[in-house]
C-alpha cells in the first residue's frame, strides 16, 4: 500500500488505487482513533488521471460529510445566548491570533508543543463532553457575560444547555487554533479575496508575461467559482515525539485546475523569441479556442431547469415547497412527494405528460401505502434526512447491507423495538445471536458429550429471521422508484438509488438460500380446523363469517374480500341451480376487472344451510350477509380486520399452522381444479383470472353456464360429517321398523316386516 505523492488519501495497490482515508477525530468521544478507523474504497481503475479526479471528488464528499455530522442546531438556545457563544468564539480567536501576530519567531519544537497543548486541550473538552462537566467553560461564560451585560442564572436548566453548547464551541476553536500553530489556515485573507474580486471585476485587465509564466492564467476565473475549489481535509498534526511529517496541502489551495485538461495544456505558451512586442493574442494566457473548449467544463454542467409535468396545484404546501429545493430537496420531502403524487393518482412515467386516476390512488394508498411509509423510515433512518443531491450511491450500498439484516419481526417483540434506530437494532440481533449460540453449547457441555449435529443446531435456534427477500426487495425498490422520479423532473443529475434494481437471476439466487414459505395445501389438518368451537354448534351471529367464509373459500375458491363484502342479492339461481356473483360495484373491492364472474353454489354449502343463511338475511333486509363487519382504517378492507381474527382463533384453538392462512383455501381449490383436468377457461372464470391462452376464449367467450361451473365444482370432495351447521335442514327421524312374528319351521321369530310404501 503506497501512498501516491502530491494526491491526499490516493493509493496505489496491486489490485488498483484506492480512496483511503482516516475517519477525523472529532468523531471520537474521548480517545482518538485506531489505525483501522478509515473509509477505505477501490477506485476501479488503474489510469492514474481518473483515480486522482476520482479522489478528488471522494475527498471533497467527505468533507462535506463531516461537516454535516459534526453541526448540530441550536433551537434551544435562545438568541441572547447565540449571541453570547458567537463573542466568545470570537474572542478566543482573534486574541490567538493577535498574540501570535507579535510573538517573536520560535523554534520548531515550540510550534509542535503548543499544538500538543491544544490536543491536550481539546481531550479535557471531550472528556467534559461525555461526562457533562461543565467547569471548564464556566470562568469564560461569566466573563463574557460581564463584557456584554448579560445576566446568567446558574441554577436553570437553561444554563446547563448554555454551558454544554459552550464546551462544544470551546472544542471547535481550540481545533482551530491548533491547525493555526502549525501554520494551517483554511480561509484566504480579506486583502486576497478582495484581490481576486477587483481583478474579476475587471473583464479587461492582462497579466503581465511574466506573471504568465507562473500558472497566472487560474487568477483569472470568477470569484462565484472559487468556493468550489476551497477544501481542505483535516492534515495530520505533526508530534514532538514522533517524526514530524510533511504537511502536503490541497491541490485546490496550490492551483485551480481546469476539469478534462491536462496540466500542460493549461500552461501559457510563451514565445521564446521576445525581441518583437508580443501582439494582444500573444499575451493572452489561453488561446480563444481552447477557452472557448474549456468554458462550459468549467461550469461542471450547469443542470437543466426542472421538469415538473404534473398539476402542481394538487400537490400540498409541504410538497411544492419541496420542489422548490431542487437538489436540495431531502431524503424524507422526496419520499413523501413520491407518496402524495401517488395517491393523486399518478402513474411512475414523471418524464412525460401523464393523465391522473383517482380511484388508482386511492387503491395504491390502501394496498401499497403502508409498506411503502415503513420502507421510507427505514431509509431515513439509516440513511440519514440529508439532501438528495449529497447521496452518494456507495452510501445506498451501505444501507442496503444494514436493511437485509433487519429482524423479520422488528417493532412486534419487547427485544426487538428500533429505539435507537435500526443501525442499532441490527447490531443487538447480532449481539443477541451470538450469546444465546454460546449459552446454549455452554448449557450442552455440561450435561455432557455434545455431539456435533447438537452443536450445529444450537446455532441454528440462536439465528434471529431477518427480513425476507421479497420484504428487502420491496423496500430498495421502492427508494429507487423515488430517484426516478427526481432524475425525470430533472431536480437531480444522477439517482443514487440506481443499484436499487436486481435482475430476475439476481432476485433467483437471493431466495435461493431462503427457506420456502410459500401457501401450503389444506389437507387432513382441515378436519381439526372443523372440530373447533364454531364448527361445533357454538355459533353465534358474530362468528357467523368465521363459519361461512372458510367454507365458501374452500369450495368456491374465493377471496377473502369477496366473500366478507357478498350479500342477499348477489345469489341467484339458472335452471335450478344456485350460484352467487362477485360485484365490483361502489363499496366493494375486486382485485381486477376479471375478478367479476358467476361461482356455482358447491352442493355441500347448500347442505349445510348457506341459501337458508342468504334467505334469512334477506328478510332482515341486510345489504350484506355479515353486517356486523368493520372495514380496517389502513386499507379501508373487510379482510384487514378478519385476517387477524382468523389468525388469532386458529392459534386461540390448536388449529394453527405456518403457510396454512385463508388464503391457502384458494390455492387449495386452484390445485384440485388442476388434478381434476378442468378445462383452463373454466378454472379462470372459478379463480377470476386474467390472460386466456387461447385467442378464441378471450374473444369470443362471454358466459360459462352454471350448470358446466356447477358439474366442475362437484366434482370437488370434502368431509363435513363433522361439522354442525346451525342452518342445516335437520333431518327427519328414521322410522321405527315394525316386527312381524314369522316363525321357521322351528318357530323362532327370524326377521322384520318392512313397513309398507
Amino acid at each position: 500500500m503506497a501512498g501516491v505523492a502530491h494526491t491526499p488519501h490516493l493509493e496505489k495497490r496491486p489490485s488498483g488505487y484506492f480512496f483511503r482515508r482516516r475517519l477525523p477525530k472529532a468523531w471520537v468521544e474521548i480517545s482518538n482513533p485506531g489505525q483501522s478507523s478509515a473509509i477505505c474504497l477501490s477506485l476501479r481503475t488503474e489510469v492514474l488521471s481518473e483515480a486522482t479526479c476520482r479522489v478528488r471528488a471522494l475527498t471533497a464528499l467527505t468533507d462535506l460529510a463531516v461537516a454535516l455530522t459534526t453541526e448540530r442546531p441550536v433551537d434551544h438556545l435562545s438568541p441572547e445566548h447565540v449571541t453570547l457563544l458567537t463573542e466568545l468564539a470570537r474572542c478566543q480567536i482573534a486574541a490567538h491570533e493577535a498574540l501570535r501576530a507579535s510573538a517573536e519567531p520560535r523554534s520548531e519544537t515550540a510550534a509542535n508543543f503548543a499544538a500538543q497543548t491544544e490536543r491536550a486541550t481539546q481531550d479535557m473538552l471531550r472528556r467534559a463532553l461525555a461526562l457533562g462537566d461543565r467547569t471548564p467553560v464556566t470562568d469564560p461564560l461569566r466573563e463574557m457575560a460581564r463584557r456584554l451585560g448579560v445576566t446568567l442564572d446558574e441554577t436553570s436548566s437553561n444554563w446547563r444547555a448554555l454551558a454544554f453548547e459552550a464546551l462544544r464551541v470551546m472544542l471547535d476553536v481550540s481545533r482551530e487554533r491548533e491547525k493555526r500553530e502549525v501554520g494551517t489556515y483554511e480561509e484566504v485573507t480579506p486583502i486576497f479575496r478582495s484581490v481576486i474580486a477587483s481583478r474579476s471585476a475587471a473583464p479587461g485587465a492582462v497579466l503581465p508575461q511574466v506573471v504568465a509564466q507562473s500558472h497566472a492564467p487560474a487568477l483569472t476565473m470568477p470569484a462565484a467559482a472559487a468556493p468550489g475549489a476551497v477544501s481542505v481535509p483535516v492534515s495530520t498534526i505533526p508530534s514532538a515525539t514522533a517524526p514530524a511529517e510533511p504537511l502536503v496541502a490541497s491541490p485546490a489551495q496550490n492551483q485551480v485546475e481546469t476539469p478534462g485538461v491536462e496540466p500542460e495544456t493549461a500552461a501559457p505558451i510563451v514565445e521564446k523569441n521576445t525581441s518583437h512586442a508580443p501582439s494582444p493574442q500573444e499575451r493572452a494566457p489561453v488561446p480563444p479556442a481552447k477557452a472557448q473548449e474549456t468554458t462550459p467544463m468549467r461550469s461542471a454542467m450547469p443542470r437543466e431547469e426542472p421538469q415538473i409535468l404534473i398539476d402542481q396545484s394538487l400537490l400540498s404546501d409541504e410538497a411544492r415547497a419541496a420542489l422548490a429545493k431542487g437538489p436540495n430537496i431531502e431524503l424524507r420531502e422526496a419520499f413523501d412527494l413520491y407518496f402524495e403524487l401517488k395517491e393523486l393518482g399518478y402513474g411512475d412515467l414523471f418524464g412525460t405528460c401523464q393523465k391522473r386516476f383517482p380511484d388508482k390512488g386511492k387503491n395504491w394508498k390502501r394496498t401499497s401505502g403502508g409498506n411503502a411509509r415503513k420502507g421510507r423510515d427505514i431509509w431515513v433512518d439509516v440513511l440519514g434526512n440529508q439532501p438528495f443531491k449529497q447521496i452518494d450511491w456507495t452510501e445506498v450500498d451501505g444501507v442496503l447491507n444494514v436493511i437485509r439484516r433487519i429482524p423479520k419481526y422488528h417493532g412486534k417483540k419487547k427485544n426487538l423495538l428500533s429505539l435507537k434506530g435500526f443501525r442499532d437494532l441490527v447490531e443487538r440481533a447480532d449481539e443477541q445471536e451470538l450469546a444465546t449460540a454460546i449459552a446454549t453449547k455452554e448449557v450442552l457441555a455440561a450435561i455432557g458429550k455434545v455431539t456435533p449435529a447438537e452443536l450445529e443446531r444450537a446455532e441454528l435456534d440462536a439465528k434471529i429471521p431477518r427480513l425476507r427477500v421479497a420484504t428487502f426487495l420491496r423496500h430498495g425498490r421502492m427508494a429507487n422508484r423515488v430517484g426516478k422520479m427526481l432524475k425525470a423532473m430533472k431536480l437531480i443529475e444522477e439517482n443514487p438509488f440506481e443499484i436499487c434494481s436486481w435482475t430476475n437471476d439476481e432476485e433467483k439466487d437471493m431466495k435461493a438460500n431462503e427457506e420456502d414459505r410459500s401457501r401450503m395445501l389444506w389437507d387432513d389438518k382441515i378436519q381439526n380446523l372443523f372440530a373447533s368451537p364454531v364448527y361445533q354448534g357454538q355459533c353465534a351471529e358474530e362468528d357467523y363469517p368465521l363459519f361461512w367464509a372458510p367454507l365458501i373459500a374452500r369450495l368456491a375458491g374465493c377471496r377473502a374480500e369477496e366473500i366478507l363484502q357478498l350479500g342477499p342479492e348477489d345469489f341467484g339461481s339458472e335452471n335450478g341451480i344456485a350460484y352467487f356473483t362477485v360485484r365490483n360495484v361502489t363499496g366493494n373491492h375486486v382485485k381486477s376487472s376479471a375478478g367479476e364472474r358467476r361461482i356455482a353454489v358447491h352442493p355441500k354449502l347448500v347442505e349445510l344451510g348457506l341459501l337458508r343463511f342468504v334467505e334469512m338475511r334477506r328478510r332482515q333486509n341486510q345489504s350484506r350477509l355479515f353486517p356486523n363487519l368493520n372495514r380496517g382504517q389502513t386499507k379501508d378492507t373487510f379482510s384487514e380486520l378478519f385476517s387477524k381474527t382468523f389468525g388469532y382463533y386458529r392459534k386461540a384453538n390448536d388449529c394453527y399452522w405456518p403457510g396454512l392462512d385463508f388464503h391457502a383455501f384458494r390455492t387449495t381449490f386452484h390445485n384440485d381444479l388442476g388434478n381434476l383436468l378442468c378445462p383452463d377457461m373454466v378454472r379462470r372464470r372459478l379463480m377470476g383470472h386474467e390472460k386466456p391462452v387461447d385467442e378464441g376464449d378471450g374473444s369470443y367467450s362471454r358466459e360459462i353456464w352454471v350448470k358446466t361451473l356447477h358439474e366442475v365444482i362437484s366434482r370437488i370432495k370434502l368431509d363435513i360429517s363433522r361439522i354442525k351447521s346451525p342452518f342445516a335442514e335437520p333431518k327427519a327421524a328414521a322410522p321405527k321398523p315394525v316386527p312381524t312374528e314369522t316363525k321357521d319351521n322351528h318357530g323362532n321369530v327370524v326377521g322384520f316386516r318392512r313397513r309398507p310404501a
